[in-house]
Formats: structure tokens, C-alpha cells, sequence
């Protein structure tokens, strides 16, 4: 059973704007992210950590070697894990595609009933949660427990779960618990993920019996969580 640390990346300047992020490039940390980073650096420091794995997005890739810094980890990228492809709508302000005709239907579905949503030459809403789920599946069952050194010679050995750090983005983060949660997908935005929090997960894909556990949800450790 792996536990995996489900972690938004960083504030940037871009989420202030209020415009949909989408997969658009070039989206790097402001001051106030670094600051979050380093802070979940230090709270992790001294925490085990078996891997860290992040969307190949630099706002993800800025807040992820910082966790793996203080493991000498490697962070492996996997793009499965990116924010959901907003389409044409990427870079748009939330206000103007509520309120421009043209899109104002379609935001309505995103918003109300996302499991129907499909942005114009972009992603279906539902079709990001199963990319994510199943990527995320993919990463705890490369992660088994593993065996731990015994002192004494004859003692049976014992098995620890891997901690792996998933640096991704708020929507895809809110998907994943919601399919975890067994929760509907039209109610997942009721989930709250701030930047730079740690959702905590419990997974091992390979025990059909087993079911998920989702420890925490949204705990932030710069704000003293």
C-alpha cells in the first residue's frame, strides 16, 4: 500500500488573474510560491520519502525539486498528471466566458454538471479524472511495500509502505479525491485545494479487496497545518 501525498503546486502570478491556466507554458512561481515551496520543503524534510513524481508543467516541476531537494530524489515527470486542456477557452478570464454568448452555455455545464463538460478543442472533463486515476493507480502500484532491515537475526522481516509526493494541479487533485471519496463527479469542485497543499491518500491498486483511504484533504503547511 503506497501513501501518497497528493501536493498542488506553488501560487503564480497567472492564478490572480483569474484566466484558465489550462496546459498553457511558462507559468513559474512569484515570490509568494517560492515562499509556500520552501515551506513544504521544510515540513517534508524530515519526513520519509520514497519518490516524487510531477506534471510536466513548470509550476509543478518548481514546487516538486523543491520536496525532492531534501531527499537527493529525482522528480520523475509523467504528463498524465497535467491540468486538465481548457481548449480554447485557455488563458480566457472565468467572467468572460460566464458571460460572452458564445461560451456562456457551455461554462454553465462546466460549472453545474461538469461529468458533461467537454471544453472546444480541449478535454472532457470526465476524461481528465480517468487520466489522472488511472496514472495515479499506475504510480502506487510501482511503489510496493518494501522490507525493512531487522537487528535481530532470526526476527521476521518487516514491510513499510512507500511515500511517494505527486505534484500536480487544483482540478485534477479535486478529481482524484472525488473518484477516491466515491463521490460524484458533478460534486467534485466542492472540494477545496489551495496552493501548495497535501492531500494525503492511502492506494494499492493490487489488492482488489482494498479500499482507498483518503487521510487528509487540503492541509497546508505554511499556514501552520
Amino acid at each position: 500500500m503506497a501513501v501518497l501525498l497528493l501536493i498542488r503546486h506553488a501560487t503564480n502570478d497567472f492564478v490572480k488573474t483569474g484566466r484558465l491556466p489550462g496546459r498553457t507554458p511558462n507559468i513559474h512561481l512569484n515570490e509568494e510560491g517560492r515562499h509556500q515551496a520552501e515551506a513544504l520543503r521544510s515540513a517534508l524534510a524530515s519526513k520519509k520519502m520514497d519518490a516524487v513524481y510531477a506534471s510536466q508543467l513548470e509550476r509543478a516541476i518548481e514546487t516538486a525539486w523543491r520536496v525532492a531537494a531534501s531527499h537527493a530524489l529525482p522528480v520523475h515527470i509523467r504528463p498524465n498528471l497535467a491540468d486538465i486542456d481548457n481548449g480554447t477557452f485557455t488563458g480566457r478570464t472565468i467572467k468572460d466566458v460566464a458571460e460572452d454568448v458564445a461560451t456562456k452555455d457551455l461554462w454553465k455545464v462546466v460549472v453545474e454538471t461538469p461529468s458533461a463538460a467537454v471544453f472546444p478543442e480541449g478535454e472532457a472533463m470526465l476524461d481528465m479524472q480517468r487520466r489522472v486515476v488511472g496514472q495515479i493507480d499506475a504510480i502506487a502500484l510501482a511503489h510496493p511495500d518494501i522490507e525493512t532491515p531487522v537487528a535481530e537475526p532470526n526476527a521476521h522481516p518487516t514491510r513499510r509502505p512507500q511515500v511517494v509526493a505527486i505534484v500536480m494541479h487544483a482540478d485534477p487533485i479535486k478529481a482524484a479525491l472525488a473518484h477516491y471519496l466515491g463521490m460524484p463527479f458533478d460534486f467534485f469542485q466542492r472540494l477545496g485545494i489551495a496552493p501548495a497543499s497535501i492531500s494525503t491518500l492511502l492506494l494499492n491498486p493490487a489488492e482488489p479487496t482494498h479500499k482507498p483511504q483518503v487521510m487528509h484533504v487540503n492541509r497546508v503547511p505554511y499556514d501552520g497545518a
